[in-house]
C-alpha cells in the first residue's frame, strides 16, 4: 500500500467509530482486540486513525545510562499517517509523552499516540491539537526513570497484542486494534454497516416498534 491509499485508508477510518469496528472484529471471532478502557482520549473529541509504530520501554534502574539515543532513534523513525503505540511494561513511575515528542511526532507526520502509561504537559499538546490516549497523568519526566527498549516490534498494550501496521483506531469510547490484513476488509464491513445503522435510526424515529427494525436490520 503506497502513502496515498494509506492516506484515503486513514480518511475512511476517520469517519467511523470503535463501536462499529469491535462489533465487526467480535463476528469475526477477535474478541480480544479491545484495548483496556483505562486508556483514554484526552478529551472526548480526541481521535486517532492510522498504522500501529511500536515502542517498548521499561523501568529504569540507577546503573543505566539514559535513553537519549533510543529516544531520538524512534522519534526520527516515526511515518506518515501512523500512531505510536507505547507499551511501558506496566510502569507508573512517570510521564512516557508529553509536548516535544507529540510535537517531534507531528513534525514526522504521526497523526496521535496510545499509550499504556501516562503523558504531561496536558495544556501544551492540547494546544498543539496532537491527539493523546493515555491511561495517566503525571508531571514527571521519564529520563531515568524509565526508558526505551526497542520499537518497530509487537508490543503489548492494554492487554492487546499489536504489530507494527496493524490498524489503530481510538475515539470517545475507546482505543481498537484492527489487524493489519484485515484492515481493509474489517473496514468494508463496518461502512456496510454504517448504512444499515441509519436506516434502522430512520425507521426508530418514525416510530417503528425496535423488535421490528432490528428483525429486518439485525443490528445491535
Amino acid at each position: 500500500m503506497n502513502e496515498h491509499e494509506l492516506g484515503d485508508l486513514c480518511a475512511r477510518y476517520a469517519k467511523v467509530y470503535t463501536g462499529a469496528v469491535a462489533d465487526i472484529l467480535d463476528k469475526r471471532g477477535l474478541t480480544r482486540q479491545i484495548v483496556d478502557g483505562a486508556i483514554q482520549g484526552l478529551t472526548l473529541d480526541s481521535r486517532v486513525a492510522g498504522p500501529a509504530f511500536t515502542c517498548k520501554g521499561a523501568a529504569a534502574t540507577e546503573l543505566e545510562p539514559d535513553d537519549w539515543d533510543a529516544r531520538k532513534a524512534f522519534l526520527d523513525s516515526l511515518t506518515p499517517h501512523s500512531v505510536a503505540v507505547v507499551d511501558t511494561s506496566g510502569d507508573t513511575s512517570a510521564a512516557h509523552w508529553g509536548e516535544l515528542m507529540s510535537t517531534a511526532a507531528m513534525g514526522r507526520g504521526c497523526t496521535g499516540v496510545v499509550l499504556d502509561g501516562a503523558t504531561r504537559d496536558v495544556t501544551l499538546v492540547l494546544e498543539l491539537g496532537f491527539p493523546v490516549f493515555a491511561r495517566y497523568r503525571s508531571p514527571a519526566s521519564s529520563i531515568r526513570r524509565w526508558r526505551i527498549s526497542g520499537f518497530d516490534h509487537p508490543v503489548t498494550i492494554g492487554g492487546v497484542v499489536v504489530r507494527p501496521g496493524d490498524f489503530v483506531l481510538g475515539d470517545a469510547d475507546g482505543v481498537v486494534i484492527v489487524p493489519s490484513e484485515l484492515a481493509v476488509e474489517v473496514l468494508d464491513q463496518v461502512e456496510s454497516l454504517a448504512s444499515a445503522e441509519t436506516d434502522m435510526r430512520r425507521e426508530l424515529r418514525d416510530g417503528i416498534l425496535f423488535s421490528e427494525a432490528f428483525d429486518r436490520h439485525r443490528i445491535g
